[in-house]
């Protein structure tokens, strides 16, 4: 076992790495292996039943509710998922270019066991797999994870290095490593990740790829062990500073239905991938107590806090709970995007909370932005307490500052009309990425309100990019 020294940089370095490009639709990956009733939940909202030989694309969530399956992506790469599993692909494309193939995955809960492919071998950043509470890099071509509030992972071949907001745990061939949450280090344990091997298909089995490529999500290191970052990001993108907007959304910790945030022009303190704070002068701040999640891809982050101390701004004084935000640098110039309307699919979430306490799960959807009228629309399928929400809404830009403000008007899954709102702005030097925070009620018992918040990324080229 050995212990990496951790620094904020080190971290934003890596999940600087795993910078999406716009996604790609085409087939990721054929099922091989049902059992029980497995489902897909596109990017558009869409619910569909997998069995063997079904395809999967870049923006689908799998979720095996009470089954089981196995999966094998164009690279050769096996992922064999547990009952109780959700697992997005974020962004796959395969065409044996390094600078071009990606793999980016999140397991928003569950337990999944997979042999690595071909992916990554000439470029080890381009594959990476993330959770709310760590990042799993692998050095090797076999592990196994759970996942629920808390991560448990096991390596089968290689080594494997496992980072969150408190640093990095490289651990060795056959070792376990436990991780509590987003801000506590890593550590060994005697306890494997007990998981069944990949089941075989339903054609007769599988013989997984034996290798020895090597890999590493989300990050990568040369010789001298300093991490490498992939060409065209800046290291310091989305690091503390000034000139920054946060849009929260979130409860209080007294049942209520809490409110909204929106701060423009703040300085935040960034660290780990997470925001930990922004502070608007004159006394006014808005401070994390416990972070649970924190993301970013360069441009915009996300996460969410389980509770918040404010003061000076409109939630001051208020026991919060549950904030879930975005944070990012507005787009200066609306206007030189040339009156265009573009489109947006979804590129990283918060797993949604509710005021009733049911659980939330995967989250998939679409926004589009008309650049000549400064219209937005927007649609979102939300799962929560074992139920899928569709909402949709829209609202206005305004061209001024690069906010976003709208209603939600449709929800299917609510018992009545629903009551909620969205809120955002659009961030990148040419729009690159829009992010929400969203509130709505589904007058459903034990749900009730859901919260969360959602980064989207421009799959529309905006003067050739």
């Amino acid at each position: 076992m050995s212990q990496t020294p951790f620094t904020p940089a080190r971290l934003a370095l890596a999940l600087a790495a795993a910078f999406p490009l716009p996604a790609l639709a085409v087939d990721a990956a054929r099922i091989e292996f049902t059992a029980g009733e497995v489902r897909a939940l596109g990017a558009d909202g869409t619910s569909r039943p997998l069995a063997r030989g079904a395809r999967v694309a870049s923006g689908d969530t799998v979720d095996t509710g009470n089954g089981r399956a196995q999966m094998r992506f164009s690279d050769g790469s096996l992922v064999s998922l547990q009952p109780q599993t959700q697992f997005r692909i974020d962004q796959y494309a395969y065409a044996d270019k390094p600078t071009d193939d990606r793999g980016f995955f999140s397991l928003i809960k569950g337990g999944l066991r997979t042999i690595t492919g071909l992916l990554g071998k000439a470029n080890r950043s381009n594959y990476r797999l993330t959770t709310s509470v760590a990042t799993i890099g692998i050095r090797g071509t076999e592990f196994s994870v759970t996942y629920g509030n808390s991560i448990n992972v096991t390596t089968g071949d290689g080594a494997v290095d496992v980072c969150n907001g408190a640093g990095c745990l490289t651990v060795e061939d056959g070792q376990s490593a436990y991780v509590a949450d987003l801000n506590t280090m890593p550590v060994i344990i005697d306890v494997k990740t007990d998981l069944p091997p990949p089941p075989p298909s339903n054609a007769g089995g599988i013989d997984p790829p034996v290798r020895d490529d090597v890999f590493i999500v989300a990050e990568e290191r040369d010789d001298d062990g300093q991490l490498v970052v992939l060409g065209g990001l800046d290291p310091d993108a989305l690091a503390s500073g000034d000139g920054y907007y946060v849009y929260g959304q979130y409860t209080d910790q007294y049942g209520g239905y809490g409110g909204l945030v929106t701060l423009n022009g703040v300085a935040t303190v960034v660290e780990g991938g997470a925001l930990r704070s922004a502070d608007g002068g004159s006394g006014s701040a808005l401070t994390a107590v416990s972070v649970v999640e924190g993301q970013q891809d360069g441009i915009i982050g996300w996460g969410r806090w389980a509770s918040a101390a404010c003061s000076g701004f409109s939630c001051d004084g208020e026991a919060i709970a549950d904030l879930h935000y975005v944070v990012g640098r507005p787009t200066p110039d609306l206007a030189a995007l040339g009156g265009v309307s573009a489109t947006y699919n979804l590129s990283g979430a918060t797993v949604p909370t509710t005021s009733g306490g049911a659980s939330g799960g995967a989250v998939s959807g679409t926004l589009t932005a008309d650049f000549a009228n400064y219209g937005t629309t927007m649609s979102l399928a939300v799962a929560a307490g074992g139920q899928t929400f569709g909402i949709s809404g829209s609202g206005s830009i305004d061209s001024s500052n690069a906010s976003i403000a709208g209603s939600i008007s449709g929800c299917s899954g609510c018992l009545s009309t629903p009551s909620g709102s969205f809120h955002g702005f659009l961030a990148g030097p040419m729009a690159e990425r829009a992010g929400i925070v969203y509130g709505f009620d589904t007058s459903v018992g034990g749900i009730d309100k859901i919260t969360g918040a959602a980064a989207f990324t421009r799959v529309t080229p905006i003067n050739g990019n």
